[in-house]
Protein backbone atom coordinates (compact mmCIF):
# COMPACT_ATOMS: atom_id res chain seq x y z
CA UNK A 1 0.00 0.00 0.00
CA UNK A 2 2.88 2.43 0.63
CA UNK A 3 4.97 1.46 -2.71
CA UNK A 4 2.61 1.27 -5.32
CA UNK A 5 2.73 -2.81 -5.81
CA UNK A 6 0.21 -3.11 -8.91
CA UNK A 7 -0.54 -5.56 -10.79
CA UNK A 8 -1.67 -4.68 -14.93
CA UNK A 9 -4.85 -3.57 -16.62
CA UNK A 10 -5.01 0.26 -18.34
CA UNK A 11 -8.26 0.80 -16.76
CA UNK A 12 -6.29 -0.05 -12.83
CA UNK A 13 -4.52 1.59 -11.12
CA UNK A 14 -1.85 -0.06 -8.10
CA UNK A 15 -3.07 -1.38 -4.59
CA UNK A 16 -2.11 2.03 -3.48
CA UNK A 17 -5.13 3.66 -5.69
CA UNK A 18 -7.71 1.30 -4.69
CA UNK A 19 -7.46 2.86 -0.36
CA UNK A 20 -10.13 5.06 0.65
CA UNK A 21 -9.22 5.87 4.26
CA UNK A 22 -5.60 5.15 6.34
CA UNK A 23 -5.02 4.73 9.48
CA UNK A 24 -1.63 5.40 10.68
CA UNK A 25 0.59 6.24 13.82
CA UNK A 26 2.64 8.72 12.85
CA UNK A 27 6.56 9.90 13.85
CA UNK A 28 5.18 11.33 16.95
CA UNK A 29 3.58 8.12 18.30
CA UNK A 30 -0.11 9.62 17.46
CA UNK A 31 -3.06 7.70 15.63
CA UNK A 32 -4.65 9.33 12.83
CA UNK A 33 -6.85 8.79 10.29
CA UNK A 34 -7.62 10.28 6.91
CA UNK A 35 -10.31 10.01 4.07
CA UNK A 36 -9.40 10.18 0.34
CA UNK A 37 -10.05 13.10 -0.94
CA UNK A 38 -8.62 15.69 -3.55
CA UNK A 39 -5.95 17.06 -0.76
CA UNK A 40 -2.73 17.37 -0.39
CA UNK A 41 -2.38 14.86 2.49
CA UNK A 42 -4.21 12.55 0.76
CA UNK A 43 -1.68 13.13 -2.78
CA UNK A 44 1.11 12.49 0.14
CA UNK A 45 -0.10 8.67 1.86
CA UNK A 46 -0.87 7.34 -1.86
CA UNK A 47 2.68 6.31 -2.15
CA UNK A 48 4.20 7.15 0.83
CA UNK A 49 6.95 4.41 1.44
CA UNK A 50 6.54 4.47 5.22
CA UNK A 51 7.96 8.20 5.67
CA UNK A 52 4.66 9.38 7.65
CA UNK A 53 4.29 6.93 9.33
CA UNK A 54 3.13 3.03 9.99
CA UNK A 55 -0.11 1.92 7.98
CA UNK A 56 -2.22 -0.24 11.30
CA UNK A 57 -5.16 0.06 9.24
CA UNK A 58 -6.58 0.69 5.62
CA UNK A 59 -10.43 0.74 4.09
CA UNK A 60 -10.40 -0.29 0.19
CA UNK A 61 -12.68 -0.40 -2.56
CA UNK A 62 -13.47 -3.72 -3.34
CA UNK A 63 -16.47 -5.44 -6.04
CA UNK A 64 -18.75 -8.31 -5.94
CA UNK A 65 -16.72 -11.75 -6.07
CA UNK A 66 -15.63 -12.45 -9.27
CA UNK A 67 -14.12 -15.12 -11.78
CA UNK A 68 -11.42 -14.58 -14.39
CA UNK A 69 -10.93 -16.18 -17.54
CA UNK A 70 -7.57 -16.71 -18.86
CA UNK A 71 -6.20 -17.27 -21.91
CA UNK A 72 -2.27 -17.43 -22.17
CA UNK A 73 -0.88 -17.68 -25.97
CA UNK A 74 2.21 -17.89 -27.79
CA UNK A 75 2.94 -14.66 -30.06
CA UNK A 76 6.00 -12.32 -31.97
CA UNK A 77 6.82 -9.51 -30.58
CA UNK A 78 6.47 -7.82 -33.87
CA UNK A 79 2.53 -8.79 -33.88
CA UNK A 80 2.28 -8.48 -30.32
CA UNK A 81 3.20 -4.67 -30.48
CA UNK A 82 1.38 -4.03 -33.66
CA UNK A 83 -2.34 -5.26 -31.66
CA UNK A 84 -0.76 -4.17 -28.33
CA UNK A 85 -2.44 -0.62 -28.17
CA UNK A 86 -5.59 -2.21 -29.16
CA UNK A 87 -5.16 -5.66 -27.09
CA UNK A 88 -4.98 -3.84 -23.92
CA UNK A 89 -8.36 -1.60 -24.42
CA UNK A 90 -10.04 -5.07 -25.11
CA UNK A 91 -9.00 -7.21 -22.03
CA UNK A 92 -9.06 -6.53 -18.12
CA UNK A 93 -5.57 -7.67 -17.81
CA UNK A 94 -2.70 -8.12 -20.20
CA UNK A 95 0.72 -9.36 -19.42
CA UNK A 96 3.70 -10.16 -21.07
CA UNK A 97 6.64 -12.36 -21.44
CA UNK A 98 9.18 -11.27 -23.79
CA UNK A 99 12.42 -14.13 -23.93
CA UNK A 100 15.40 -12.32 -24.50
CA UNK A 101 17.13 -12.59 -27.94
CA UNK A 102 14.00 -14.00 -29.27
CA UNK A 103 11.14 -13.76 -31.34
CA UNK A 104 8.35 -14.74 -29.57
CA UNK A 105 6.61 -13.54 -26.53
CA UNK A 106 3.95 -15.27 -24.26
CA UNK A 107 0.69 -13.20 -23.66
CA UNK A 108 -1.55 -13.77 -20.98
CA UNK A 109 -5.03 -12.10 -21.17
CA UNK A 110 -7.83 -12.46 -18.57
CA UNK A 111 -11.34 -11.27 -18.33
CA UNK A 112 -13.59 -10.98 -15.48
CA UNK A 113 -16.66 -13.35 -15.80
CA UNK A 114 -19.26 -14.20 -13.50
CA UNK A 115 -18.37 -16.69 -10.36
CA UNK A 116 -17.55 -20.36 -11.89
CA UNK A 117 -14.78 -22.95 -9.38
CA UNK A 118 -12.42 -24.56 -10.73
CA UNK A 119 -12.53 -28.46 -9.45
CA UNK A 120 -10.07 -30.01 -7.50
CA UNK A 121 -8.96 -32.21 -10.13
CA UNK A 122 -8.59 -29.00 -12.62
CA UNK A 123 -6.78 -27.05 -9.37
CA UNK A 124 -4.28 -30.28 -9.46
CA UNK A 125 -3.34 -30.28 -12.79
CA UNK A 126 -2.80 -26.30 -13.19
CA UNK A 127 -0.27 -26.50 -9.42
CA UNK A 128 1.33 -29.83 -11.25
CA UNK A 129 2.14 -27.58 -14.66
CA UNK A 130 3.06 -24.45 -12.18
CA UNK A 131 5.11 -26.63 -10.26
CA UNK A 132 7.19 -28.45 -13.70
CA UNK A 133 7.17 -26.12 -15.78
CA UNK A 134 7.08 -22.70 -15.04
CA UNK A 135 9.18 -23.54 -11.76
CA UNK A 136 11.04 -26.92 -12.06
CA UNK A 137 12.05 -27.12 -15.55
CA UNK A 138 12.82 -23.16 -15.70
CA UNK A 139 14.85 -23.43 -12.35
CA UNK A 140 16.89 -26.36 -13.93
CA UNK A 141 17.52 -24.25 -17.06
CA UNK A 142 18.71 -21.15 -14.41
CA UNK A 143 20.97 -23.24 -12.76
CA UNK A 144 22.80 -24.55 -16.39
CA UNK A 145 23.10 -20.80 -17.17
CA UNK A 146 24.67 -19.45 -13.53
CA UNK A 147 27.26 -22.07 -14.35
CA UNK A 148 27.63 -21.24 -17.98
CA UNK A 149 25.88 -17.91 -18.37
CA UNK A 150 27.11 -18.54 -22.45
CA UNK A 151 24.11 -20.42 -23.03
CA UNK A 152 21.85 -17.85 -21.83
CA UNK A 153 20.84 -17.16 -25.29
CA UNK A 154 20.03 -21.04 -26.10
CA UNK A 155 18.03 -20.85 -22.87
CA UNK A 156 15.77 -17.79 -23.59
CA UNK A 157 15.16 -19.49 -27.04
CA UNK A 158 13.97 -23.14 -25.61
CA UNK A 159 12.21 -21.48 -22.78
CA UNK A 160 9.88 -19.41 -25.60
CA UNK A 161 9.92 -22.14 -27.52
CA UNK A 162 8.22 -24.23 -24.82
CA UNK A 163 5.85 -21.54 -23.75
CA UNK A 164 2.49 -23.04 -22.14
CA UNK A 165 -0.49 -22.30 -23.90
CA UNK A 166 -4.25 -22.77 -22.83
CA UNK A 167 -7.37 -21.43 -21.24
CA UNK A 168 -8.51 -21.68 -17.53
CA UNK A 169 -11.63 -20.29 -15.56
CA UNK A 170 -11.87 -19.79 -11.75
CA UNK A 171 -12.40 -17.58 -8.86
CA UNK A 172 -10.00 -14.34 -9.79
CA UNK A 173 -7.69 -14.72 -6.68
CA UNK A 174 -6.86 -18.59 -7.94
CA UNK A 175 -6.51 -17.42 -11.24
CA UNK A 176 -4.85 -14.14 -10.81
CA UNK A 177 -1.31 -14.78 -9.17
CA UNK A 178 1.34 -17.08 -10.45
CA UNK A 179 3.61 -18.88 -7.99
CA UNK A 180 7.15 -17.96 -8.15
CA UNK A 181 9.56 -20.47 -6.65
CA UNK A 182 12.58 -19.51 -8.75
CA UNK A 183 14.68 -16.61 -7.03
CA UNK A 184 15.66 -13.46 -8.79
CA UNK A 185 17.08 -9.93 -8.72
CA UNK A 186 14.68 -7.40 -10.37
CA UNK A 187 14.00 -3.84 -11.02
CA UNK A 188 10.63 -2.81 -13.09
CA UNK A 189 10.15 0.77 -14.57
CA UNK A 190 7.03 2.63 -15.33
CA UNK A 191 7.46 4.65 -19.04
CA UNK A 192 4.82 6.45 -20.69
CA UNK A 193 2.30 4.04 -22.64
CA UNK A 194 3.17 5.85 -25.58
CA UNK A 195 6.57 5.06 -25.77
CA UNK A 196 6.17 1.28 -25.33
CA UNK A 197 6.97 0.08 -28.69
CA UNK A 198 10.05 2.18 -29.16
CA UNK A 199 11.80 0.73 -25.86
CA UNK A 200 10.52 -2.40 -26.91
CA UNK A 201 12.18 -2.33 -30.20
CA UNK A 202 15.41 -0.61 -28.74
CA UNK A 203 15.68 -3.68 -25.83
CA UNK A 204 15.16 -6.10 -28.35
CA UNK A 205 17.75 -4.82 -30.46
CA UNK A 206 20.24 -4.54 -27.77
CA UNK A 207 19.78 -8.42 -26.77
CA UNK A 208 19.96 -9.58 -30.85
CA UNK A 209 23.29 -8.33 -30.14
CA UNK A 210 24.18 -10.73 -27.59
CA UNK A 211 26.36 -8.45 -25.34
CA UNK A 212 24.04 -9.43 -22.47
CA UNK A 213 23.64 -13.09 -20.74
CA UNK A 214 20.07 -13.00 -19.91
CA UNK A 215 17.65 -15.80 -19.92
CA UNK A 216 15.14 -14.79 -17.48
CA UNK A 217 11.69 -13.16 -19.54
CA UNK A 218 10.75 -9.31 -19.46
CA UNK A 219 7.38 -8.83 -17.76
CA UNK A 220 5.60 -5.71 -19.48
CA UNK A 221 2.10 -4.68 -18.16
CA UNK A 222 0.43 -1.55 -18.48
CA UNK A 223 -1.29 0.30 -15.92
CA UNK A 224 -3.75 3.43 -15.41
CA UNK A 225 -2.36 6.25 -14.61
CA UNK A 226 -2.82 8.38 -11.02
CA UNK A 227 -2.48 11.15 -8.86
CA UNK A 228 -0.23 10.77 -6.03
CA UNK A 229 2.86 13.19 -5.15
CA UNK A 230 5.40 9.43 -5.43
CA UNK A 231 3.22 7.81 -8.05
CA UNK A 232 5.65 6.06 -10.68
CA UNK A 233 2.43 6.88 -13.15
CA UNK A 234 2.96 10.55 -12.88
CA UNK A 235 -1.19 10.62 -13.84
CA UNK A 236 -0.24 9.01 -17.17
CA UNK A 237 -1.27 5.72 -19.03
CA UNK A 238 2.11 3.91 -18.56
CA UNK A 239 3.38 0.99 -19.53
CA UNK A 240 5.87 -1.63 -16.92
CA UNK A 241 8.49 -3.02 -17.90
CA UNK A 242 10.46 -5.59 -15.18
CA UNK A 243 13.96 -6.63 -15.79
CA UNK A 244 15.11 -10.07 -13.85
CA UNK A 245 18.39 -11.78 -13.26
CA UNK A 246 18.73 -15.15 -11.91
CA UNK A 247 19.84 -15.06 -7.97
CA UNK A 248 23.59 -15.52 -7.74
CA UNK A 249 24.02 -14.34 -11.58
CA UNK A 250 26.02 -10.76 -12.08
CA UNK A 251 23.30 -8.57 -12.32
CA UNK A 252 25.15 -5.29 -12.21
CA UNK A 253 26.21 -4.35 -15.97
CA UNK A 254 22.75 -5.60 -17.18
CA UNK A 255 20.76 -3.29 -14.42
CA UNK A 256 22.98 -0.43 -15.17
CA UNK A 257 22.09 -0.07 -18.96
CA UNK A 258 18.38 -0.73 -17.43
CA UNK A 259 19.21 2.31 -15.34
CA UNK A 260 21.03 3.97 -18.27
CA UNK A 261 18.50 3.25 -21.07
CA UNK A 262 15.10 4.25 -18.96
CA UNK A 263 16.06 7.91 -18.15
CA UNK A 264 15.68 8.22 -22.49
CA UNK A 265 12.03 7.40 -21.89
CA UNK A 266 11.71 9.05 -18.53
CA UNK A 267 11.52 6.05 -16.60
CA UNK A 268 10.60 6.16 -13.07
CA UNK A 269 11.44 2.87 -10.86
CA UNK A 270 8.89 0.87 -8.79
CA UNK A 271 10.24 2.18 -5.32
CA UNK A 272 9.88 -1.16 -4.01
CA UNK A 273 12.70 -2.96 -6.52
CA UNK A 274 15.80 -1.98 -7.39
CA UNK A 275 17.35 1.03 -8.89
CA UNK A 276 20.30 3.54 -8.94
CA UNK A 277 17.85 6.20 -8.10
CA UNK A 278 19.39 9.32 -6.66
CA UNK A 279 17.94 12.59 -4.53
CA UNK A 280 18.68 14.52 -7.94
CA UNK A 281 17.10 12.06 -9.87
CA UNK A 282 14.35 12.03 -7.87
CA UNK A 283 13.54 15.47 -7.86
CA UNK A 284 13.76 15.62 -11.31
CA UNK A 285 11.31 13.02 -11.97
CA UNK A 286 8.62 14.24 -9.03
CA UNK A 287 7.86 17.83 -9.27
CA UNK A 288 5.59 17.84 -6.69
CA UNK A 289 8.48 16.85 -4.04
CA UNK A 290 8.63 19.47 -2.40
CA UNK A 291 5.37 19.61 -1.40
CA UNK A 292 5.58 15.74 -0.38
CA UNK A 293 8.38 16.44 1.71
CA UNK A 294 6.78 19.54 3.46
CA UNK A 295 3.95 16.93 4.43
CA UNK A 296 6.72 14.27 5.70
CA UNK A 297 8.32 17.19 8.04
CA UNK A 298 4.79 17.87 9.78
CA UNK A 299 3.62 14.22 10.71
CA UNK A 300 7.69 13.74 11.35
CA UNK A 301 9.44 16.35 12.72
CA UNK A 302 11.96 13.83 14.57
CA UNK A 303 12.89 11.65 10.98
CA UNK A 304 11.87 8.29 13.78
CA UNK A 305 11.07 7.02 9.51
CA UNK A 306 13.93 8.73 7.56
CA UNK A 307 16.33 5.77 7.28
CA UNK A 308 19.74 5.96 5.77
CA UNK A 309 18.60 5.03 2.49
CA UNK A 310 15.45 7.45 2.56
CA UNK A 311 18.14 10.31 3.21
CA UNK A 312 20.08 9.35 0.52
CA UNK A 313 16.87 9.42 -2.12
CA UNK A 314 15.40 12.71 -0.57
CA UNK A 315 17.78 14.72 0.97
CA UNK A 316 19.75 16.65 -1.60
Amino acid sequence: MSTGTHGTGVTLGSLSSAVTRWGFVDGTGTYREHMRGMDDLSEALHVSLGMLGVLVKVTIKVIPLYSLHYVSTRDTLENGLAIFAEDIRQNRHVEWFYFPGSETIQVKRMNAIAPVYQSDWSKRIETLKLQIVENGAFFAMSELCKWKPSLSGAMSKLAAANVVEGEKTGISYEIYPSPRSVKFQESEYAIPLTQFEACMEEIHATFKSGIFDVHFPLECRATAGEAGFLSPTQGQESAFVAFHMYKGMQEEPYFEWVHTMMKKYKGRPHWGKLSHLTAKYVYELYPDIEKFLAIRSQFDPDNVFLTGYLRKLFTL
